[in-house]
């Protein structure tokens, strides 16, 4: 267990390491009393960025109940309070990121706190938690949805030509069938299960696969690269939303089109794997 202010520490400290600025703007957020921290009855217990205007200091909602896990969630709605904060000098019309980079910040404040967490706890149970936790949390955004993805866009052509709610259910499951295979069984109740997914009618085509692939690619390139990698991804969340994803990247040296830059971030994901298996072997 960790005291509220044991994680902040952590977090701030992990931000710091990188460059002081992350830890400066995530410092204001604290200081204005814009993280609701508290645990009452009622409350969402999802953690949540709300951004409201470009000079105003985000809020985040987080119930935090003192768990490794949790300062990680911490961490993550911290990044996206930092890079709105490096883009408040746009208008608000160029201020927030766009769908595909929205996640980019968050996700690699999230690395950036794992990586200093790993490196602090000698304890495995701990590090195998966090170790697993994000390599779940890869599979279920970067594998899974995209999958959804492949879901939408067969529902989307079938809806064209008529298709039933009936129809929509046995593509979902055919869907499932196709991305687990014999390795996880899955009942036939599942065909449903797209009507709770909120982003098929919120955002449809959410692109959140995109964005946490890119911030492990972008984070192996800091691994690799070191301090000059830091000043081209301030710059890259100070642009905000002022010109299209692969325009911005561009920008600071980066090609979405080449493969090796993608590999990058499932290089990084291999070196997790590679670490927990260790674990899992050590335990034995």
């Amino acid at each position: 267990m960790y005291s509220f202010t044991a994680a902040v520490s952590l977090a701030l400290s992990s931000f710091h390491a990188f460059h002081p600025r992350l830890a400066q703007l995530a410092r204001r957020v604290f200081d204005e009393d814009h993280y609701d921290s508290e645990l009452r009855p009622g409350k969402q217990g999802i953690g949540r960025c709300i951004f409201v205007m470009p000079d105003l200091t985000p809020w985040i909602l987080h119930s935090y109940h003192g768990q490794p896990d949790e300062i990680a969630t911490m961490a993550h709605e911290l990044g996206h309070a930092i890079h709105c904060m490096l883009a408040a000098h746009h208008n608000i019309l160029h201020w927030l990121s766009s769908l595909p980079l929205a996640e980019t910040a968050s996700t690699f404040a999230e690395l950036l706190l794992i990586d200093h967490l790993l490196a602090q706890n000698p304890d495995p149970d701990i590090r195998q938690m966090l170790l697993f936790k994000q390599l779940d949390d890869a599979y279920a955004t970067i594998m899974r949805q995209g999958w959804f993805t492949l879901f939408e866009q067969a529902a989307h052509d079938a809806i064209r030509d008529g298709a039933t709610v009936a129809t929509l259910g046995d593509l979902y499951l055919e869907n499932l069938h196709e991305q687990f295979g014999t390795t996880v069984e899955t009942p036939d109740d599942f065909r449903y299960e797209w009507v709770a997914i909120s982003h098929f009618f919120s955002m449809p085509f959410y692109v959140y696969a995109f964005g946490q692939l890119l911030a492990f690619a972008l984070y192996e390139q800091y691994q690799r690269e070191g301090e000059p990698f830091k000043e081209r991804y301030l710059a890259l969340l100070a642009a905000g939303g002022s010109a299209a994803p692969m325009a911005l990247l561009a920008q600071v040296g980066v090609d979405v089109t080449d493969a090796n830059f993608w590999q990058g971030g499932f290089d990084v994901l291999a070196r997790l794997v590679v670490q927990l298996e260790g674990m899992a072997a050590t335990a034995e």
